[in-house]
């Protein structure tokens, strides 16, 4: 574990250094990390996650081997038209062509969830707990995600983002049961048959145990659980204001338009 930080530490060290203020311009179509997202924004963690006060060199504990379980042949058939259809319409035909992140709708790679999973930066919750309800506020595109306790489901037409999550107290953990995702999010390709338990156990008063287990049979072989803390911080949070509508969503398409007149 030591061994691993001190190499996350090397690589931060490495990539916080100055860019080079007289290196030439990019080539054209070509993206410089350096003049974009360099590691100034990231915040990907700087030690080994502890469970239990166990280090973890994986989220994943079923399978056992700590990676995912592989696809159905039927997934893997949706993977294969999907990016088919893709190619034909190109990355930029229109808005629902582009990421849905990226468009302001939901948070980036699956830090909305459920499941809910770190990504490179910005990996903060807001917890709101009233009669009925808890409520978790996802600091990454501000999605609020509702939690109704010992409430009926939702009916099956009714489908919204992050799907509907029905919770209920264990002792003094908060389990929660979601199904009827909106169509429009795939967890990795999953389909309407997706189902997540998560469990939220308080184990101190600076974290919390968060655990899950998914399954689609129509998209993976087998079903798949996970476990990370979740650690208080005391730190100001700087707002990530980015709102459906935002001018860069324009901006792309119309630089692919241009791009096709010439």
């Amino acid at each position: 574990a030591l061994q691993l930080e001190q190499a996350v530490a090397d690589y931060t060290a490495e990539q916080d250094l100055p860019s080079d203020p007289d290196r030439v311009a990019p080539a054209k179509d070509r993206i410089e990390l350096a003049d974009s997202y360099n590691n100034f924004w990231f915040d990907d963690g700087t030690r080994v996650a502890r469970y239990n006060g166990e280090f973890r060199s994986s989220l994943l504990i079923d399978p056992p081997n700590g990676r995912m379980p592989a696809y159905t042949a039927s997934a893997e058939e949706r993977l294969r038209a999907e990016a088919q259809l893709r190619e034909q319409r190109g990355p930029f035909a229109g808005p629902e062509s582009r990421p849905l992140a990226e468009r302001c709708l939901m948070s980036f790679g699956s830090s909305s969830g459920p499941p809910m999973l770190p990504i490179l930066y910005n990996n903060h919750y807001q917890i709101v707990q009233s009669p009925g309800y808890v409520m978790i506020l996802v600091e990454m595109v501000h999605d609020a995600r509702i939690i109704r306790i010992e409430a009926d489901p939702l009916p099956d037409a009714l489908r919204p983002w992050m799907g509907d999550s029905i919770g209920h107290w264990e002792g003094d953990t908060l389990v929660v049961e979601t199904d009827k995702f909106n169509p429009n999010q795939k967890f990795r390709n999953s389909t309407e048959n997706f189902r997540i338990t998560e469990r939220f156990t308080r184990v101190s008063d600076n974290v919390m145990n968060y655990s899950f287990t998914a399954q689609d049979p129509a998209t993976f072989v087998q079903p798949f659980s996970a476990e990370m803390p979740m650690n208080l911080t005391d730190d100001v949070l700087y707002e990530y204001a980015c709102h459906e509508g935002n001018y860069s969503l324009p901006g792309v398409l119309a630089g692919a338009r241009a791009d096709e007149e010439q």
